[in-house]
């Protein structure tokens, strides 16, 4: 508001100015709120009829924990590719303590891997829902299929580089955590002693425990049919050739789909109600989560040129654009500044726990110093898209550790820790990738 006032020279204006930053930034985004808001609601619907258990059950039987730490990265990094990081660890979260107790894994070397494939490498390159790089790319001023293009080589190279580290991390943190699952053992035991004194009750019960191997086929049934769906989706993704909104639109559309079909196995008399139900939850996530996205991205709109154009309705440069030319006569701006000052950007920006919020700083900041500079902005812009969201994953104690850590029993501070070596290595390959590009 106060630089549509600085700019019109009235009051009104400013607030007229504000608005239309607002209106023009939550149409950008609303395909991305609305399909997230789908997606979490999807995941409700899938915890409550139990259905995760079928999804994830083969992955219970693996009690080596190299090889685990491995097929959970890569589980999990398929489900936040569909589904997005934080639905998918909570998707996850009832069964990763029975995973820790029957694979004596270190919680805190599994907390690591969580962190490096749930958001470090699905959110950095978000190839199926698109959201950061469609957010980074508005931002910036370029086109999508340009940042999905530059970004596959930084994501795939970081992710590598991350996730071998921290394999060596949880090998070391597996020779320190051996005793304590002595412990879970013994307690698996006697659960597992309880669970059959408790069957044999249960058998008893014969209208009950058919009614229970109806649920079952019904939850079989749709864990089978989402994987079908889904798969199917990314076939079209692929040779469809789809981006953009049109992506978009197949996977909300498979995800609608997978919701409506849960809840009409699960009740079909009640189905409309608990439909109605899992929106309102999934939409008041996303609505959550973008609330302040829409008004940071508004804000630095504003610096770009279309921003300028289309919400202060004047010709030219925008602010970010103007600073950035003002800084060249400081500083000199080539390739290594201009990458240092976005790096510098992201991470700042990050720290408020969410590296989709320093999304729309660091694409705005990599438009107008590409500008300035006379270089590509495209790949500063994938720069400052992979290290905030590497940022945000790992080392942000209030941001995706948190979460992880809430769902294998750990301290985020130390998870933090943990992944400090990681994220290193994956902003230094991304760094030494964007510069030698040019």
């Amino acid at each position: 508001m106060a630089v549509g006032v600085l700019d019109t020279g009235s009051f009104f204006g400013g607030i007229q100015a504000a608005f239309r930053g607002f209106l023009l930034t939550a149409a950008d985004l609303l395909p991305i709120i609305l399909l997230i808001g789908l997606v979490v609601a999807m995941t409700g619907m899938l915890k409550e009829t139990k259905t995760e258990t079928i999804l994830i059950k083969p992955i219970l039987k693996i009690k080596n924990a190299a090889y685990l730490y491995w097929l959970a990265g890569v589980m999990l990094l398929t489900f936040s590719l569909f589904l997005w990081p934080t639905p998918a660890v909570s998707l996850l979260g009832a069964l990763i303590l029975p995973l820790i107790h029957r694979s004596r894994i270190s919680p805190l070397g599994l907390a690591v891997g969580l962190c490096i494939f749930g958001e470090g490498i699905a959110l950095a390159g978000d190839y199926v829902i698109q959201g950061a790089p469609s957010l980074s790319a508005r931002s910036a001023g370029v086109a999508l299929e340009q940042v999905l293009r530059q970004s596959l080589p930084l994501v795939c190279g970081s992710g590598i580089i991350a996730s071998l580290i921290g394999f060596r991390m949880m090998m070391v943190q597996q020779k320190k955590n051996i005793p304590a699952y002595v412990v879970a053992d013994n307690r698996e035991r006697l659960d597992g002693q309880k669970g059959e004194e408790q069957q044999k009750e249960f058998d008893v019960l014969s209208p009950i425990k058919q009614n229970h191997q109806i649920q079952k086929r019904k939850r079989m049934i749709l864990a089978l049919a989402a994987v079908a769906f889904y798969l199917l989706a990314v076939i079209w993704l692929i040779y469809g050739r789809l981006r953009g909104d049109s992506a978009v639109a197949v996977i909300g559309g498979v995800t609608l789909l997978v919701l409506i079909l849960g809840t009409i196995l699960t009740d079909y008399k009640t189905s409309f109600n608990t439909f109605g139900r899992h929106i309102q939850t999934g939409m008041k996530f996303s609505m959550e989560v973008f609330a302040p996205i829409v008004v940071i991205s508004g804000f630095f709109l504003l610096g770009t040129h279309s921003g300028y154009e289309n919400v202060l309705l004047h010709q030219g440069a925008g602010y970010l654009e103007q600073l950035a030319y003002k800084l060249s006569g400081i500083v000199v701006l080539n390739k290594y500044s201009c990458a240092l000052l976005v790096m510098l950007t992201a991470v700042l920006g990050a720290m408020s726990g969410s590296g989709f919020a320093a999304l729309p700083l660091a694409g705005g900041i990599a438009a107008a110093l590409g500008q300035a500079a006379g270089i590509s902005a495209v790949p500063l812009a994938v720069l400052g898209q992979v290290t905030a969201i590497w940022t945000d994953a790992a080392v942000i104690p209030w941001g995706f550790p948190a979460i992880v850590s809430a769902v294998t029993q750990t301290e985020a501070a130390q998870i933090v820790r943990l992944n400090v070596l990681p994220w290193l290595a994956a902003l230094c390959f991304s760094l030494i990738w964007t510069l030698f590009s040019y």
